[in-house]
């Protein structure tokens, strides 16, 4: 472990004296998660891909920037996830939120429920609105508090929980008739 952090500074040091090999073994070591996180917010693999690239560019631009070069890793997942944000928000059409009033905590998986096979969670997933499944990833795949996601997204806390319940009853939904057909 310790090796691995030593060999981390030493590769974010030669990428900080501009060694383009340094920077594309960075580019190796991080880019099939930051791929993974960027594509289960978008849902989209040819804006996962331009996320991933515009990501690494915006990293290399600001390494001089990393207080903890240790914390390479969190701090490049947090540049990819603002990305994404950034660009949902530019795509998303503004509605207005339906009985924003009506929230809570989410509805529990239901008891007794078979496991469901990962293929199709992702697939349901990925069938969520854009603003429900960002709230879902960040809450239930990336561990993020409701408090996080508010200040992360730019929403208030109440608007993190009503989105997170209502993606999770149209998962359970989604996954229950998924189930029902297979």
């Amino acid at each position: 472990m310790e090796e691995t952090i030593n060999i981390n500074r030493r590769v974010i040091d030669k990428c900080l004296e501009g060694d383009i090999k340094a920077q594309f073994q960075l580019y190796k070591q991080y880019s099939k998660a930051m791929y993974n996180i960027a594509s289960r917010f978008l849902n989209n693999k040819m804006d996962a891909e331009d996320i991933l690239q515009e990501s690494f560019v915006t990293a290399f631009m600001r390494l001089g920037e990393l207080q903890n070069k240790d914390a390479f890793g969190s701090w490049l997942k947090r540049i990819v996830i603002n990305n994404c944000i950034s660009l949902q928000r530019k795509r998303r059409i503004q509605f207005e939120e339906i009985d924003e009033q009506r929230h809570g905590e989410a509805p529990e998986m239901e008891e007794g429920m078979p496991e469901v096979d990962p293929a199709l969670v992702h697939q349901a997933i990925k069938e969520l609105p854009a603003k429900g499944r960002t709230v879902l990833v960040l809450r239930a795949l990336e561990g993020y508090s409701h408090k996080e996601i508010a200040e992360t997204l730019g929403i208030t806390v109440s608007t993190s929980k009503t989105q997170y319940s209502r993606a999770l009853s149209l998962l359970n939904g989604k996954l229950k008739v998924k189930r029902d057909v297979n």
